[in-house]
């Protein structure tokens, strides 16, 4: 393949989760599985990864049983090769979807924090070992997999996706809600794209304000994720291969050199991943300043982190930074003539990868967890009796019941039913993202209510999966302006199929294209970094 037709192929990545991560989040938020809102969602989706994945690793063997004859079998191949990309990455963002979203729906706020910067580092950790086997030559080592590196690797990651959300699904507790007819209407079409412009069109600022800052980061992250492998292998083409000839396996040649980059670049990323959190000032946080917060640590530890504190950046400032030190490596891509240099500026990639992995993410389940905080007094003069939040849980009943007694009225908010009313099991804190636009019932409503389930038809304050869902809009948005612009780019300045993909015998000439898309996202990167600092601001 061309690099621009090549390009259009990794659309599937942002259109899939343009479609899925929105769509998913919305139904799962209103799911009244008796396993859970997000647990179906993570496995079914996981287990048509795997198999998307084994199809596209054994897409020659399978079109072999039903076509024998050698040009249309090359084609059904190529077609049954990309349509199996496209069922893995939209499945993969039905998982995506639930994996974040379960981590807003399952911890009290205090948690919130430490969950999503080990997010990172599962991510980060998950992207060394992928790209470390891609280095190695994994024929030599596992056999029984398949004879390739594609049928092995995607082996290898079909049975390590499984086995992961196997094990988060076993080891997670969530609420449930009850079956009622009204959520059975929210899963209609209509009813999911309705709730998704609505909260859409109504977003809090800074949430908006977040979702601004992925538009311009992802421009960036997007080429970067896609070519960096490629734009390495193309300087070793370019500048270290010598003559081509001489090289044996040039595609795989090429392919390790890559990977070994993003190894490195890996590395680099759990390392961040380890130490930033530590010395980076979590979101609405006091507690660094003062002494008994280091109390845990060792005594000379607990000293220097004590003396230090007043200088730790904040999580917002520490992501301005992530985006400069991006664009500062992007640019300096325009001087790269060697693999060692090449592979110095994709692995200074990995401290900002490391903060673009954690910050908005918790910075976005912080936001969510602020819409819900509890206000003494509302425009319409009542309070709000069941923030949902930590150590809350049953709180609102119990209002409810003695205002049902006293004949006052109550503010109605939409409660999640403990699981243990429906499958016998202990669940976790649910985690409303924002305050219900409630109405005001009398006490005969609350009977009513307490005994039926009844909820809201409006918004309601379990939409996690919705915002996290529309987070995901805004990074796929740009990976399709990149898309294009890279098709643009490559059909200029690189046409025909390329030598580095290829295994041809000559190194390419003119200008490096993937070079130019990657320094086309350094530049949205410094505006990523000035709508990061109109958040701080704001």
């Amino acid at each position: 393949m061309s690099k621009s037709l090549l390009s259009f192929v990794w659309v599937a990545g942002p259109l899939s989760g343009l479609i899925m991560q929105p769509v998913v989040g919305v139904w799962s938020d209103n799911s009244t599985s008796r396993y859970g809102r997000r647990r179906p969602f993570m496995v079914i989706g996981s287990v048509l990864v795997g198999g998307s994945l084994m199809l596209m690793a054994w897409t020659r063997e399978v079109v072999d049983i039903f076509i024998s004859a050698d040009p249309l079998a090359s084609n059904v191949t190529i077609i049954v090769a990309v349509l199996s990309v496209f069922a893995a990455d939209f499945s993969v963002n039905a998982v995506q979807a639930c994996c974040r979203a379960i981590i807003v729906d399952s911890l009290p706020k205090s948690k919130q924090e430490l969950a999503n910067a080990w997010a990172g580092r599962m991510v980060a950790i998950g992207h060394l070992i992928g790209f470390y086997a891609g280095f190695l030559d994994l024929r030599n080592y596992i056999t029984f997999l398949g004879d390739t590196q594609l049928k092995i690797l995607c082996a290898i990651s079909s049975f390590a996706l499984l086995f992961c959300v196997g094990v988060t699904s076993w080891a997670v507790e969530e609420r449930v809600l009850l079956a009622t007819d009204e959520n059975a209407n929210k899963h209609t079409v209509y009813n999911i794209l309705r709730s998704l412009l609505h909260t859409g069109f109504h977003l809090p600022r800074r949430i908006r304000q977040i979702f601004t800052v992925q538009l311009f980061a992802w421009y960036g992250w997007f080429t970067f994720l896609f070519y960096s492998s490629t734009w390495v292998g193309e300087i070793y083409v370019r500048y270290d291969a010598g003559d081509l000839s001489d090289s044996q396996d040039l595609v795989g040649d090429v392919g390790r050199v890559g990977s070994l980059a993003l190894t490195i670049y890996s590395v680099v990323t759990v390392v961040c991943s380890l130490i930033l959190p530590v010395f980076v000032v979590p979101p609405n946080s006091n507690k660094h300043t003062l002494k008994s917060t280091y109390e845990s640590l060792p005594e000379p530890l607990a000293e220097f982190m004590h003396f230090i504190s007043p200088y730790r950046p904040t999580l917002v400032t520490a992501w301005i930074g992530g985006h400069l030190v991006y664009a500062l490596a992007m640019f300096a891509s325009i001087f790269v003539k060697s693999v060692r240099a090449a592979t110095f500026i994709v692995g200074i990639c990995g401290f900002s990868w490391a903060l673009a992995s954690w910050a908005p993410y918790s910075l976005l389940a912080e936001e969510i967890r602020k819409l819900n905080m509890p206000q003494t007094t509302n425009s319409d003069g009542y309070e709000s009796l069941s923030p949902v939040g930590e150590d809350n849980e049953g709180l609102s009943m119990d209002v409810e019941r003695e205002a049902s007694a006293s004949g006052t009225p109550v503010r109605r908010t939409r409660q999640a039913a403990p699981a243990e009313h429906v499958f016998g099991a202990t669940q976790a804190e649910e985690s409303p993202s924002e305050i219900p636009q409630a109405e005001i019932v009398t006490s005969d409503d609350v009977e009513e209510l307490v005994e039926g389930g009844e909820e809201e038809e409006d918004e309601t304050s379990d939409q996690a999966g919705s915002y996290l869902g529309l987070h995901n809009v805004s990074i796929t948005v740009p990976q399709f302006i990149s898309t294009f612009v890279s098709f643009i780019v490559f059909s200029i300045l690189d046409p025909g199929k390329s030598d580095e993909l290829t295994g041809g015998n000559e190194a390419p000439k003119g200008v490096n294209a993937i070079g130019v898309t990657l320094q086309l996202g350094g530049i949205t990167a410094l505006g990523a970094a000035f709508m990061t600092y109109r958040l701080k601001k704001s």
